[in-house]
């Protein structure tokens, strides 16, 4: 982390001012350091990354920096492991992004572009936003290239892919911090996005809803959440199998469907889309992700396939859905479409002081 981004943050405990200690430093990057707040709170920065979890969720931290807890004593992080249903979700949650984005960090679809395509062109440039569960980061240069300096939180740590991938970006910020008690203060960013992330939460429209809370007057929140449909049927009877493996089993499901999905129908698509005749009816009626997908790679397909069957939570919704989300959000100048038939986007604004 840098040191600016001290600024922004506050204790998640209690919302107070945090005092930075640098242990080790690389250039203007704190590698290893300590935030500590007056609540006698104690955040660890691990891998130029902050560790601002609740304690239920410090488990996973705790043993995968095992060396770095050996050396380094924070008072309260050597407990608290969850007992709740909620606690152990989330906590699966952590686990199954954190392997995904450790194994497919590769992953090279720009959906950003869509996802900012109803805005307008020099939208993010010259503003502070939230990526709210950033992966490996992916989407974070994508809003860095348009201008914005972004801070990026996400629950598990696939951080750290994206700490070492943009660490030569100074208005790019990466802490390792759950959505539902964020360490920032209230009426701090110009706009907040999660891209296809909610969905995959215990309380996606509770997350939604608080988020709105630490936009400025006057910004922009836009989200997409997953769009119900009837083919999502047949994948959940797949995810009542995948949920039952191991992470290295839903690996190995992904590549056997995807083998299937990609090599037989998408392929498939592509030389019926080709040949004369035949080519117009299935540009006219394949359906529309096997069109999409014809233009990825397999890499794609396969990280997409691990993602659908490893989210331990998943959620799907219609349009009332989305009506109801923007009209309890409070915010104004609110919209919502269809992408695709896959997402639903939503955007709206706080509501100005003036």
């Amino acid at each position: 982390m840098r040191e600016s981004l001290l600024e922004l943050l506050v204790c998640p405990s209690c919302a107070g001012q945090l005092t930075l200690s640098a242990e080790v430093k690389e250039g203007e990057e704190i590698v290893e350091g300590r935030l500590d707040c007056a609540c006698k709170q104690v955040y660890p920065v691990v891998n130029g990354v902050p560790r601002m979890l609740s304690p239920y969720l410090r488990v996973d931290v705790l043993s995968r920096y095992a060396r770095f807890f050996e050396t380094h004593r924070y008072p309260g992080w050597d407990s608290g492991a969850g007992e709740s249903l909620a606690a152990e979700r989330e906590m699966a949650t952590m686990d199954r992004f954190g392997y995904e984005w450790k194994h497919f960090s590769d992953y090279n679809c720009d959906n950003f572009s869509e996802f900012v395509k109803p805005l307008p062109e020099r939208f993010l440039e010259g503003k502070l936003g939230l990526d709210v569960g950033c992966g490996a980061g992916r989407h974070a240069g994508y809003a860095y290239d348009r201008g914005a300096e972004i801070v990026d939180i996400d629950l598990s740590p696939a951080v750290d892919v994206a700490q070492e991938r943009h660490a030569d970006k100074e208005r790019v910020h990466f802490v390792q911090a759950d959505m539902f008690a964020l360490p920032f203060a209230e009426g701090t960013f110009d706009f907040i996005y999660s891209l296809g992330v909610l969905q995959h939460t215990v309380d996606p429209k509770g997350a939604y809803l608080k988020l709105v809370r630490y936009l400025r007057p006057a910004g922009a929140q836009f989200v997409w959440i997953y769009a119900h449909a009837t083919r999502k049927v047949a994948l959940e009877l797949l995810r009542v199998v995948s949920q039952r493996l191991s992470n290295e089993g839903i690996q190995r499901m992904s590549f056997l469907c995807n083998l299937i999905d990609y090599g037989i129908f998408v392929n498939g698509y592509r030389v019926a889309s080709r040949l004369p005749v035949l080519g117009g009816l299935a540009r006219q009626y394949a359906p529309l992700r096997l069109k999409e997908y014809s233009e990825f790679g397999y890499r794609v397909s396969y990280t997409d396939w691990f993602d659908r069957l490893s989210a331990p939570i998943t959620n799907y919704y219609r349009e009332a859905d989305a009506v109801d989300w923007l009209r309890d959000s409070g915010l104004t100048k609110t919209e919502h479409a269809l992408v695709g038939d896959s997402w639903w986007w939503l955007y709206g604004e706080k509501k100005s002081d003036s």
